[in-house]
């Protein structure tokens, strides 16, 4: 004589989970990018936002030599060590140099995933860059990790072609590459 146990599971209990469900993979596709991605993305929004200490937190030191002449000779391991000087100054320089581009608003990134290499010591990131929805051009950014953190080391127009050769690029190479670079 034994009872049979009947568990009731309300309905809103199967709404619930598909809801946490959906916040899970929305979460993954949309929000949490690859650290490469990520770099790429805050770049971009915090120049279309004229933040250009965040523009400058995002760029590598030796892209930043490059617009500072002051900075043009020291080695890498100089230039990193300078770090938060050069950032001060690059962001000046570029907010100098923007002052009077009134072209930013209604221009959006969209990164292209299927493109994005990631190796131990750089990246590359293909993305569109868009007005008011509209390509305008679709570049590469060429990442290097500086002090544990990806930075834009180069940026770069691509064509469709490009694209198809990055997508068998070997990013061991430009590892390699650029290891020998800081290494200097």
């Amino acid at each position: 004589m034994h009872k049979k146990i009947v568990y009731n599971v309300p309905g809103s209990l199967f709404i619930i989970v598909i809801a946490i469900l959906a916040a899970m993979y929305y979460y993954a596709a949309y929000i949490d990018l690859p650290a490469a991605e990520k770099t790429v993305k805050n770049f971009y929004q915090a120049y279309f936002e004229r933040d250009f200490d965040t523009v400058a937190e995002n760029l590598s030191v030796l892209w930043s030599a490059r617009l500072l002449p002051q900075y043009a000779s020291l080695k890498p391991a100089d230039l990193i060590e300078k770090r938060d000087a050069i950032e001060k100054e690059t962001s000046r320089a570029i907010a100098e140099i923007e002052a009077e581009n009134k072209e930013l608003s209604g221009i959006t990134v969209e990164i292209m995933p299927s493109y994005t290499k990631e190796g131990e010591n750089s990246a590359l990131v293909a993305y569109s860059l868009k007005k008011n929805g509209k390509p305008i051009s679709t570049e590469m950014a060429i990442l290097i990790k500086e002090g544990g953190q990806l930075r834009i080391y180069d940026i770069t127009s691509v064509t469709n072609e490009d694209l198809e050769y990055i997508k068998d690029y070997d990013i061991s190479e430009l590892d390699r590459g650029l290891a020998d670079l800081l290494a200097e």
